[in-house]
């Protein structure tokens, strides 16, 4: 056999060797599946994560309607019953827990052109300061002579596994409400006197 002949068959085999690994599929789908592995992970802790923040947001909305019902649906809250009110605050975002919840009710008050004033406030944690009434309180809710029951409610989120969103989110809530039983809410001490307004 000549040099030639030689190296004419091993150029023939590697040829077929190269045709036949190229032609094989048996772990295509493994390394597709590890490419798109850590893709799939990252939607679904997100999806997770943003979901959770949705939830949250919607029991801080169910809270802040809660908290002004129960005080529009009073002729008179005393301050005992403004901080029983607030206690159910831990029930009301369950599973969730209430981290660095802060809320606040506040009875506001028209006068005859229909500008807000606060009557009374009472809050729970430490509520951002409050903004101008007649920026916040759309106008339309400012009828001359009536007054509105605000509750707002303030958290920060934070996501468990914290991957896809960093940090924490904060969360906020307000909602107004009208007496229903009388003209205006009054805001009384636990014995019942000196109420405001």
């Amino acid at each position: 056999m000549t040099m030639h002949m030689f190296r004419h068959q091993v150029l023939q085999v590697t040829r077929c060797g190269f045709a036949r690994f190229a032609r094989q599929e048996a772990g295509i789908a493994a390394v597709e599946f590890s490419l798109i592995l850590p893709i799939l992970v990252v939607l679904w802790i997100g999806g997770v994560e943003v979901t959770q923040a949705l939830s949250v947001d919607r029991r801080m909305n169910n809270l802040a309607s809660a908290i002004g019902d129960l005080v529009a649906r009073s002729k008179v809250v005393t301050y005992d019953d403004v901080d029983d009110i607030f206690d159910i605050a831990p029930g009301a975002l369950y599973p969730f827990g209430t981290g660095e919840l802060s809320m606040r009710i506040t009875a506001v008050s028209m006068d005859d052109d229909g500008d807000a004033s606060v009557d009374w406030t009472r809050a729970s944690g430490t509520p951002p300061t409050q903004l101008s009434l007649n920026t916040i309180i759309p106008e339309t809710l400012r009828v001359p002579e009536t007054q509105l029951i605000m509750s707002e409610v303030y958290n920060s989120y934070t996501p468990a596994v914290g991957y896809v969103i960093s940090g924490s989110i904060d969360l906020e809530d307000r909602m107004f409400f009208v007496p229903r039983l009388v003209a205006s809410v009054q805001l009384c001490d636990n014995d019942g006197e000196n109420c405001e307004p």
